[in-house]
């Protein structure tokens, strides 16, 4: 018994840990492209950041690293199941990181790729 406990407790550290790591990932990339997208004004304009291909790459890559890890955390809810481990918490951690990557989606994509989208 004490040695399911510390299974569980392990796999619950090992979820939240990866959760952690792939959303300081994701919202990393995206402030770092915010604020490269931010210098696309003026005379100071980065044309290595600002083309449209450029600002859609940058506007799309952090919900694209959220839903990747989202999607290995939901692999990992199955693996765990199979093997009769505690697989709720990888998918709570792939469910956090999913609607993260929508947070992401529906805020960063206007603001950063909206030139490029038309609006």
């Amino acid at each position: 018994m004490a040695a399911d406990m510390h299974t569980d407790d392990a796999e619950v550290r090992a979820a939240a840990r990866f959760a952690l790591a792939v959303a300081v990932a994701g919202v990393s990339f995206l402030v770092v492209a915010a604020v490269l997208v931010g210098a696309c004004h003026g005379a100071t304009a980065d044309s290595a950041a600002c083309g449209p291909p450029q600002r859609l790459a940058l506007a799309l890559g952090a919900p694209v690293i959220l839903m990747v890890g989202g999607l290995r955390a939901f692999l990992r809810t199955y693996q765990t199941w199979k093997q009769h481990q505690t697989w709720w918490a990888w998918q709570g951690a792939g469910w956090f990181l999913m609607l993260l990557m929508l947070l992401t989606l529906t805020m960063g994509l206007p603001a950063m790729a909206g030139p490029v989208l038309g609006s």
